[in-house]
């Protein structure tokens, strides 16, 4: 067995290093490309803080927290706020004026904010969580004015603290967070990708494919089995183990069943290709032969994946 390590892993390092660099490199290219068309839901909201007062701040930060929402904070001496918007760096943008925390205590926002946006499906998006998060800034104050009415006395910090512990969570974000999933089109999609990419060893290890060196090595009992079985465990355990790597390094939320689901393919795919480099001795009819049997592998990955 130490011969065959040695035969297939050691004299073909330069060919698992190859594979290795094939595999980050598909992966960047994937997840690059992922980022820019995520790009497109982030959207830019412009902001000119003239108050500089904890109110201003706390709405700020309420639209930093919000998922999707980039906030673009526009120089205090610049005139024109809705420039940023006409030049597309934002798709709102708005002014929070001098007095707004004292405006904001008293509960007289009317016209308070000059707001401009992209009249637009998404400029309708932002502009509604622009709203929402002025809103809350507002709770506090509201329900202050009413306990004073009933004449509770409580503070604002007092009462921004309990809406923040009463405040219930979403269901579905729990679910998403705590469950794992037994399939995922997504992460299927990845390992097909990497399937496909994964055919190129049946090139990067033509020099195992010399037929005179394998007859004299095929001559002793039991050689054949233990060449095959050597070289799909290492292909099989490798792949899988960057598949693993990589959901660690995404944070993929997927059961044992996906992985067992998914080291069984791989294994089967291995076979596959195992055969056809050993069998096959044309180097581009192996290779045609190589990348449909990726395919099919892949097709049939993603089947079991929806």
């Amino acid at each position: 067995m130490k011969s065959m390590l040695k035969l297939v892993v050691i004299k073909q390092w330069k060919s698992y290093i190859a594979i290795i660099l094939a595999l980050v490199m598909l992966t960047v290219i994937v997840l690059e490309v992922e980022s820019s068309s995520n790009k497109i839901f982030n959207m830019p909201i412009a902001v000119q803080d003239m108050d500089q007062s904890k109110a201003s701040h706390e709405l700020i930060d309420n639209l930093e927290q919000t998922k999707y929402i980039n906030i673009v904070k526009i120089p205090q001496d610049e005139a024109y706020i809705e420039d940023v918007i006409q030049k597309k760096q934002a798709i709102v943008s708005f002014q929070i004026p001098k007095g707004f925390s004292k405006k904001l205590k008293h509960n007289d926002l009317r016209d308070a904010l000059p707001l401009y946006y992209k009249d637009d499906f998404v400029g309708e998006i932002a502009l509604e969580v622009t709203s929402k998060a002025l809103y809350k800034e507002q709770i506090p104050i509201i329900i202050k004015e009413h306990l004073n009415h009933a004449k509770v006395n409580k503070t604002e910090s007092d009462i921004k603290k309990e809406i923040k512990a009463k405040t219930p969570h979403s269901k579905l974000e729990q679910h998403s967070i705590k469950q794992n999933a037994d399939v995922s089109i997504s992460a299927g999609l990845m390992v097909a990708l990497i399937l496909l990419a994964s055919c190129s060893q049946i090139v990067l290890h033509r020099k195992l494919k010399q037929n005179a060196a394998l007859d004299r090595l095929m001559m002793f009992h039991g050689t054949k089995i233990k060449l095959y079985f050597v070289y799909i465990a290492v292909h099989t355990i490798l792949i899988f183990l960057f598949i693993c790597l990589l959901g660690l390094i995404l944070s993929w939320s997927l059961s044992w069943v996906f992985y067992v689901t998914t080291f069984i393919m791989i294994l089967v795919y291995e076979i596959g290709i195992c055969t056809l480099l050993f069998k096959i001795n044309t180097v581009s009819h192996r290779l045609f032969m190589a990348i449909i049997w990726s395919l099919a592998i892949s097709i049939l990955y993603l089947f079991l994946q929806i």
